[in-house]
């Protein structure tokens, strides 16, 4: 929910950005333009790294560049270069074109509604960007990977077996889990625990990669290896526990049930005493 909200927000001011960058000078300008864009990218891909923020940057470049030619064009490129992290993780090629369409169509209808209706008054302004910001939020609605799923699964490919099989079921894992069955301390540190596993997956692909083939090097790639399959099954248990945890209090919860039982009997005994009477 909060993902959403905040590719609303900022959708919202890189649109309305783009028009205004003029007006500040090529330097300020620019730099508006390129926050608003990478903190879109951010909001997008919904999470911080270094592709989001070049595609971003990217983003901001095209849309100040074609603004002038075509706000629609403008809006269009903007929004599908911040979107380009996300597209990448879009796990079949229809949906991936499916994902890219629906940010090119909803930037360029965005970047077009913005430059005709933003001088339009106050009230019409608002509505305006805030309609865009709805739009520019669509291509949500096509499933993406998750982020740290999707790393994983990268690196396994980069490596060999048995880090390769447990970094997948680590992804795997990581799709399958509803992260809020866990109270907020062991939330905390099942993200430190996953984010040690990605360290460790990505210490392992530069080991892959420079594999000298001495004993020392085999003797600490084991060493790497049992440590990414201890990450990936402590994950496992802890979720494992916590889902069947909230499975018996939820076994426990019979309020309803007797309420419902109670009424039945109390209806069934009614019932009788009318069909007696009568």
């Amino acid at each position: 929910m909060l993902h959403r909200a905040l590719v609303l927000v900022f959708a919202a001011a890189a649109l309305v950005a783009s028009p205004f960058a003029t007006r500040l000078g090529p330097v300020a300008g620019s730099c508006l333009l390129v926050l608003t864009a990478v903190l879109l990218a951010f909001a997008c891909s919904g999470t911080v790294n270094a592709v989001a923020a070049a595609a971003g940057a990217v983003g901001a470049f095209a849309g100040g560049v074609l603004i002038d030619v075509s706000p629609a064009v403008a809006g269009a490129a903007l929004l599908a270069l911040c979107y380009a992290e996300r597209t990448l993780r879009v796990r079949t090629a229809g949906a991936r074109a499916a994902h890219v369409t629906t940010a090119l169509v909803a930037g360029a209808l965005a970047g077009l509604m913005i430059d005709r209706y933003l001088g339009a008054g106050m009230t019409v302004a608002v509505v305006v960007v805030a309609v865009a910001s709805v739009l520019a939020s669509l291509p949500l609605l096509v499933d993406a990977d998750d982020p740290l799923a999707h790393a994983l699964d990268e690196i396994a490919s980069q490596v060999s077996d048995p880090a390769a099989s447990s970094l997948r079921e680590g992804a795997e894992l990581c799709r399958s889990v509803d992260a809020t069955m866990l109270d907020r301390a062991d939330a905390r540190e099942a993200r430190k625990t996953w984010r040690a596993l990605l360290g460790l997956a990505r210490t392992r692909a530069r080991l892959e990669r420079r594999r000298t083939g001495s004993a020392h090097g085999a003797a600490v790639m084991r060493r790497v290896d049992e440590r990414i399959d201890q990450h990936v099954k402590a994950l496992g248990r802890m979720y494992t526990a916590a889902d069947e945890a909230r499975a018996a209090e939820a076994s426990l919860d019979d309020r309803s049930l007797r309420i419902v039982e109670s009424a039945g009997e109390t209806l069934e005994q009614v019932s009788k005493a009318i069909v007696e009477e009568v």
